[in-house]
């Protein structure tokens, strides 16, 4: 098949090399990369039982020795179940959660390394209504919603396998060096990935008037330019973007998120499409659009909840104005001893 001749190394950055950074950062994005390098090659041999194994004894050791990170999933979780569920059930969702994630962590590990034929065999399309299909034969693209559900980076090899015409916009990582090597292996399966840079929303239009499905991830904080809208009940900023792209060229947001079936393979979830609302007020057209997008990822959330990366500080900015009283971050998870 043919595959993507992008450059993986066009990131827009000033920098390629992390010179810019102090030596201390530096060294930890080395060691990181070092660390992940070794476990990727020793991945690429084992069986593919010791190495879901293995990924989940390095989560679970996560699990136990980084409470920094535990408490803040479990503060995450708080905040989404709290009312509705005991300590003890939110601590077993965020130990699910862990193990669910040393699965996927084996899988990215294993990834570069792997055939169509493995990848094609992992992950498969849920979309009995033919929502897909029916968009795209309209002509004018689709903005495709997605969320940091499961194995993402198995979908998107998958979706590049089965020649969905995929552009997916991405924010560099803070390590440079980290963005290439990740990019090198995105882009292997044939799909497209852009940065976010000045002018990304034309971007955005060119790729859709091509009719392509443009991948766009709208559940992480939005710290500038967001609009607030309610996710589990609480205000959370969130980013414009897919409304706001959908409204303007006229297209349909279809949510697609991934979840792993009970023998380990993962199936990518094709949601009803969300029609942009179109009135003469702008603002209030994206903001209730914005609204029903976070309304999808809130509902597979709660019905996948180990599926759902709780370490974003999803709550983070708060709206003008908001009693520090009303602030979920100051909620304290009840101190629980963790499943052993």
């Amino acid at each position: 098949m043919t595959r993507s001749t992008a450059d993986p190394t066009a990131e827009p950055q000033r920098r390629s090399d992390n010179r810019g950074f102090p030596f201390k950062k530096r060294m930890q994005y080395y060691i990181i990369r070092v660390v992940l390098g070794v476990l990727g090659r020793a991945f690429a041999w084992m069986p593919e039982k010791w190495a879901y194994a293995t990924g989940i004894r390095i989560s679970l050791f996560a699990y136990r020795k980084a409470p920094k990170f535990r408490k803040l999933a479990r503060r995450h979780l708080e905040i989404a179940f709290g009312k509705e569920k005991s300590p003890d059930e939110i601590e077993r969702i965020l130990y699910d959660t862990y193990v669910n994630y040393g699965r996927n962590l084996a899988e990215y590990l294993m990834l570069p390394h792997k055939s169509d034929k493995w990848v094609e065999n992992k992950v498969t399309f849920y979309d009995p209504q033919w929502h897909t299909r029916t968009a795209f034969e309209e002509g004018r693209g689709i903005v495709s919603l997605g969320a940091h559900f499961g194995s993402w980076e198995l979908v998107g090899a998958r979706l590049g396998i089965y020649h969905y015409p995929l552009a997916v916009i991405v924010k560099a990582q803070r390590d440079a060096v980290f963005t290439k090597l990740l990019m090198e292996t995105r882009t292997k399966w044939g799909n497209e990935y852009i940065f976010k840079t000045r002018g990304i929303k034309e971007e955005c239009y060119r790729q859709l008037a091509q009719n392509k499905l443009l991948g766009l991830l709208a559940d992480q904080n939005a710290t500038r330019g967001g609009v607030f809208v309610d996710f589990f009940g609480v205000k959370a900023s969130t980013v414009r973007g897919p409304a706001e792209i959908a409204r303007a060229a006229g297209v349909k947001i279809i949510p697609s998120f991934p979840a792993r079936n009970p023998d380990g393979t993962i199936t990518l979830h094709v949601q009803e499409p969300i029609v942009p609302s179109r009135t003469d007020d702008e603002e209030a057209d994206i903001l209730e659009t914005t609204q029903r997008c976070a309304k999808a990822i809130e509902d597979f959330a709660r019905a996948h909840p180990t599926e759902y990366f709780w370490w974003h500080r999803r709550w983070a900015t708060r709206p003008p104005g908001e009693p520090e009283s009303e602030n979920p971050n100051r909620i304290e998870p009840p101190p629980h001893p963790g499943i052993k």
